[in-house]
């Protein structure tokens, strides 16, 4: 067992030449995944003062300003009305059939992907970051046109309160299609959830080489030993010839020296 052991480390060691060839695959995928682009930005832009009223969905009559819908983004887009408009929406439409959204795990992730910020120009911002483009101009258009929905409906209902405006005019702006899409890509040489391929990648073609490198020795029927040459040829060891390479080198050095 030993001598096999110490005969498959020597074949690693006189076939090392091949060890670069285990980080090709690695590279390979370093490479693509630089310049493939893996994140995707999608925003939809409207041109609001932050202080007109949104309608509140927990009362008919109530509404907040849409600066303070801002401050607390996950109440808008975590609303159970809004939830529920989007289960319908995914359940109709064929580009969102890998997702199960009635997954509270999945649910979380696809709401940690959005946003909602205000500029100081008077610019609200509904964005989606993730892998999956066609999913995030999907959330952001919903969603967009839900929050379009409640400033229409916070507009009449601050028109119907007692003092308020007794015609409102809606801006024109408040309609989906005359908000700005915009979509950006993103690529980078490594991300930390990238590291369980990476190390797949890795250790796949290392196994490969050593297994390789074990078949090629172990099926190589020369032999390696003198132990191995008196097996096969049932004779006794009379004695060994040591190598004459060594020698050889001390004496040049010595003629060398003189």
């Amino acid at each position: 067992m030993i001598f096999n052991l110490r005969r498959y480390f020597q074949a690693l060691i006189r076939h090392i030449y091949w060890l670069p060839l285990v980080l090709v695959p690695l590279a390979v995928f370093l490479l693509i995944s630089g310049v493939r682009p893996d994140r995707f930005t999608v925003t939809r832009v409207l041109q609001v003062n932050p202080e007109n009223p949104v309608a509140v969905t927990t009362s008919p009559v109530d509404t907040v300003t849409l600066r303070s819908l801002a401050a607390m983004p996950e109440g808008f887009f975590a609303d159970r009305l809004a939830l529920t408009g989007w289960r319908r929406t995914a359940e109709t439409d064929p580009d969102l059939s890998g997702y199960d959204f009635h997954d509270t795990r999945t649910l979380r992730s696809v709401l940690g992907s959005l946003s909602l910020r205000l500029d100081g120009q008077g610019h609200c911002e509904i964005s989606y970051l993730g892998s999956d483009p066609k999913l995030g101009t999907k959330l952001v258009n919903y969603y967009t046109d839900r929050l379009l929905s409640r400033l229409r409906a916070g507009f009449y209902r601050q028109a119907a309160a007692p003092g308020g405006q007794g015609q409102l005019k809606l801006p024109e702006h408040l309609q989906l299609s005359q908000t700005m899409l915009k979509k950006n890509e993103h690529r980078a040489w490594w991300r930390a959830d990238r590291l369980p391929l990476a190390l797949v990648t890795f250790l796949l073609p290392l196994v490969v080489f050593m297994v390789f490198v074990g078949f090629r020795e172990f099926l190589d029927p020369s032999f390696k030993s003198g132990r191995q040459a008196a097996r096969y040829l049932d004779l006794p060891i009379l004695g060994f010839m040591p190598p004459l390479d060594p020698i050889v080198r001390n004496l040049e050095r010595s003629k060398e020296r003189r």
